[in-house]
């Protein structure tokens, strides 16, 4: 009998296949000690794990596929990083050597400490940063137990199944890929985890947060994942089987069919000139766009410079890597955000400064931890320019809440110039400076912001956290989370109403960019600029060539007023299917 349950999609596509189920489980770990004379042993029994467990990290990075080691080498380096960290090793050494805990229980415990203090963090990120952290501890843990062998083994298990598995690890993910497998369930995991991210780069259909799906599977089970919509069906009916098998033959031909509309000019059918540019994270990541058509980078984010190290990157090292994008590039603008940290991106050590915050969404995040300390500001604003020298760049300006932010930025970037000046350095002095609308406030007051920057870019991940005071990660409330809600939608198109009105451009890089459900109704509200991920680009830009913008107004406008959820779906399907 078929079983059919709902999940979390992360990756798009359709898998069908038996599946491997990944025996991990929480571990059972119980409270232990040894005698004194036995310490030195046991401290010297960990020290062993932990670095097993760091040349197991080593080595598969180093013999993944070199196209994926170029594009995930950061997210595979925290998990390194993370079994090296030294206070997090001392606390658990400490442990053994003061309080006489067993190896395994020493760690045990330090884990438990931490999940205590991340639980109590509200930000989605950060709170999902815990998730690497417990795949070191398990992989140190599985080695305190002489469980070496489970990465050469589960390589030909891999093959041609679908992977199922409590939770996900990077290293199960690219065992996924290089093994050939199928696609990847689990029953916990969040959508924004470093695993789920590598999901999508290796585009492995995934679904996550399945409840109960290791109670009802067995090895070789047949499973299909429906990674679009997050159904996973166990032990389909032939009906089911046919039916997902000719839409997976469909995905693929609808594919390579969209793959051709890429070189066609983004113009839709009334002929209007829409701009499409794509968001990176990585520089690694240009060979994405190699062969695709887009108008630039509308959303480059800087903070993986930052990232897992102990010092602040200096001017020349954001310079020669910043310079290496915009070349790449060629003539197209790159725009640069300078460092957004804080909320839904964790604070480096190296750049932290005071307490943690209760509430970091609303803390010292964004541009203000940008003024707080000028001197990193200063640096990358530098670089920016310097790399502008060799091409085109825009600078961007993130969480930006009233004019005096504003002002104080701009002196800051006069004041960098002024500095690039004396010590005789190459750099663009001409270029637009724009700010990123992700607060209701800043909405609110586009039109007064308008008379003071160049450009409007719409982040509308932060934007719908804020106004509807929501946290996805909170299931008691997550389902208010609503890209559609009526005061997000007044918002968005108040921003661009204030675009239009100063004459400066106005962009949205948030996911509502790259969902289809979204294009036409954004393109009703007159947004005219889109960046998003690159794979989202061919499904949306075949949408724009076939939409005509000059009748979506009206049905847009009833959309945005419409209170009734029911009513308002069954408008945007109308818009949608009949534009």
């Amino acid at each position: 009998m078929a079983i059919v349950l709902q999940g979390d999609p992360v990756s798009k596509g359709i898998s069908i296949g038996k599946c491997y189920i990944i025996e991990k489980g929480q571990p059972i770990i119980k409270k232990k000690f040894i005698k004194k004379e036995k310490l030195s042993k046991e401290v010297s029994r960990f020290d062993k794990a932990v670095q097993i467990t760091l040349n197991q990290f080593i080595i598969l990075k180093k013999n993944v596929g070199n196209s994926i080691s170029k594009n995930v080498s950061q997210l595979l380096e925290t998990q390194i990083q993370l079994t090296k960290d030294k206070i997090f090793l001392n606390s658990i050494i400490k442990n053994i050597k003061n309080k006489g805990f067993t190896a395994e229980w020493s760690i045990y415990n330090e884990f438990q400490n931490l999940e205590k203090s991340f639980d109590k963090i509200d930000d989605l990120y950060i709170k999902q940063r815990i998730d690497d952290i417990k795949h070191v501890v398990h992989t140190i843990l599985d080695n305190l137990s002489d469980k070496t062998s489970q990465v050469k083994t589960n390589l030909k298990y891999f093959k041609n199944r679908i992977i199922v598995a409590n939770d996900l690890t990077p290293s199960d993910v690219l065992l996924t890929h290089e093994s050939k497998g199928l696609g990847l369930i689990s029953e916990f995991g969040g959508q924004s985890s470093h695993s789920s991210i590598l999901t999508r780069s290796l585009e492995i259909p995934t679904v996550v947060n399945v409840k109960d799906i290791q109670k009802v599977v067995y090895n070789d089970d047949h499973i299909i994942i429906d990674g679009d919509k997050g159904v996973v069906i166990v032990n389909p009916d032939n009906e089911a089987l046919k039916y997902y098998k000719s839409k997976q033959i469909e995905s693929l031909k609808k594919k390579k069919q969209l793959t051709k509309v890429l070189n066609k000019k983004n113009t839709t059918k009334n002929n209007q000139r829409i701009e499409l540019m794509v968001n990176l994270e990585l520089p690694q990541e240009l060979k994405i766009i190699n062969k695709t058509s887009t108008d630039g980078i509308g959303l480059f984010r800087t903070e993986y410079l930052y990232t897992e190290r102990e010092d602040v990157p200096s001017e020349k090292e954001q310079f020669l890597a910043y310079k290496k994008i915009v070349q790449k590039i060629k003539n197209k603008p790159v725009i640069f955000r300078t460092l957004d940290i804080g909320s839904d991106k964790e604070v480096p050590e190296n750049i932290k400064k005071g307490s943690i915050a209760r509430n970091p969404a609303l803390g010292l995040r964004g541009i203000r931890h940008s003024l707080n300390d000028e001197t990193i500001f200063i640096n990358q604003v530098k670089a920016i320019m310097r790399a502008g020298y060799y091409g085109k760049i825009k600078i961007l300006l993130p969480m930006i809440t009233n004019v005096s932010e504003i002002y104080t930025a701009f002196n800051l970037i006069e004041k960098a110039k002024s500095i690039l000046k004396k010590e005789k350095k190459k750099f663009i002095k001409n270029f637009e400076t724009g700010i990123m609308i992700e607060v209701p406030s800043s909405a609110v007051l586009a039109n007064r912001f308008a008379k003071y920057v160049d450009f409007f870019s719409i982040g509308t991940n932060d934007l719908v956290q804020y106004t509807l005071a929501i946290d996805r990660i909170d299931e008691e409330v997550n389902y208010l989370y609503d890209p559609l809600n009526s005061a997000v939608l007044s918002l968005i198109k108040m921003t661009i109403d204030a675009g239009k009105k100063n004459n400066i451009s106005v962009a949205l890089c948030g996911e509502m960019a790259g969902d289809i459900n979204c294009t036409k109704l954004l393109l009703g509200m007159g947004l005219r600029s889109f960046s998003m991920h690159p794979s989202a680009l061919p499904e949306i830009k075949d949408i724009i060539l076939n939409t005509d913008t000059s009748n979506l107004e009206k049905i847009t406008n009833k959309i945005i007023n419409c209170d009734d959820l029911e009513q308002k779906n069954k408008l945007l399907n109308y818009l949608n299917n009949n534009f």
